[in-house]
């Protein structure tokens, strides 16, 4: 290791952890909310071979295509505009940049998706969180009191939650957004396993953002999400977007799946048939706590024992799900994505050999 450039990283930098993904080689793969699925055969091949995809130019830029089916499917008005970013990921880190002012503060509740936290300290915001209830509902009262106090430039509400997977009531989160003076981001990632949208409350407010992906729905493998918002907003925050950062084969598969949603919509609802069987099946489990859901995955607590020796259990019988150890609140809990069928009985299985 070298001594001399050691000296040139940013200061903060060794508190920094790297996002770990574990190896699921020959493994059932529960741990990442992707739909178990994989796309129709016929399916890929129309959506590639239509002649329309010229590989050896650079991509549209802007998405318009794509932006345009997009306008049409949510019957947006003129005065909204979109971004499509490099997953939800890269729209996050977007909306920090926009707002990257040293007096800023970022607010969430808090457990929620980690890459709101993770993308405001590598980037040197303020962040504060706000910690949910006991039953994951948002704290109101402390929400509205840290809005008072912070005045963040930016609140980020994941809805459904993530982890969690639960549903924050409509009426409180309409009292945030009329409390915040800065952006209110609305995170829909798992919204098409809620049934529940803000889109149709924009016109309500200005200073609204909805944020969506098309990971969950079974395309996690092009990373395309897309963040709604007041033209002004959007084009102040897509300035900061890198050039060609979506690929054309990614904008393609986007518009043909937006062209034919039925294939996924049917899945999507597969999979909450599949997500309520296997709630059932985990609430007859005695020793762990099961958490309804909105989403396609499941939160659960062990009752006895720890967490952390369930999961390695179910490691050695090749079954993956996620330790939510390193979240704070949730240190003996684990989450499991809805896998097909077959994957689901297998995990079923495994778990009872794995509860104490």
């Amino acid at each position: 290791m070298s001594e001399k450039i050691m000296n040139f990283f940013r200061n903060d930098i060794s508190d920094l952890s790297e996002y770990k993904i574990f190896d699921s080689k020959n493994m059932v793969k529960l741990d990442a909310m992707e739909n178990p699925y994989d796309l129709n055969i016929k399916f890929e091949i129309k959506g590639l071979s239509s002649g329309s995809v010229s590989l050896n130019r650079y991509p549209d830029a802007d998405c318009q295509s794509l932006k345009n089916k997009l306008h049409s499917k949510y019957k947006l008005d003129n005065k909204y505009d979109l971004i499509i970013g490099n997953g939800s990921d890269e729209l996050i880190q977007l909306i920090c940049l926009a707002f990257l002012k040293k007096e800023n503060v970022v607010l969430c509740p808090a457990p929620s998706f980690s890459m709101y936290k993770k993308i405001s300290q590598v980037l040197d915001l303020q962040f504060e969180e706000v910690s949910l209830q006991e039953d994951f509902s948002l704290d109101l009262e402390l929400m509205l009191k840290k809005i008072e106090e912070f005045d963040p430039a930016i609140i980020f509400l994941a809805f459904p939650n993530n982890p969690t997977g639960n549903l924050w009531d409509k009426n409180d989160i309409d009292l945030i957004i009329k409390k915040a003076n800065g952006v209110v981001v609305i995170d829909e990632a798992y919204g098409s396993f809620s049934g529940e949208s803000f889109i149709g409350k924009m016109d309500n407010y200005d200073n609204l953002l909805i944020m969506k992906t098309v990971s969950k729905i079974g395309l996690a493998g092009i990373r395309v999400g897309y963040l709604i918002g007041e033209d002004y907003i959007i084009k102040n925050i897509n300035k900061l977007r890198l050039p060609f950062n979506i690929n054309t084969l990614s904008q393609k598969i986007s518009e043909f799946s937006l062209e034919n949603s039925n294939y996924l919509e049917n899945q999507t609802n597969d999979i909450i048939k599949l997500r309520e069987l296997l709630i059932s099946k985990m609430e007859g489990i005695d020793k762990i706590k099961v958490y309804k859901s909105k989403t396609n995955f499941i939160l659960f607590k062990v009752l006895s024992g720890t967490a952390d020796n369930v999961f390695k259990s179910l490691i050695s019988k090749k079954i993956l799900i996620k330790n939510m150890a390193n979240t704070p609140g949730l240190e003996n809990y684990l989450r499991v994505t809805v896998g097909s069928e077959k994957e689901n009985n297998l995990f079923i299985q495994s778990l009872k050999n794995s509860i104490n």
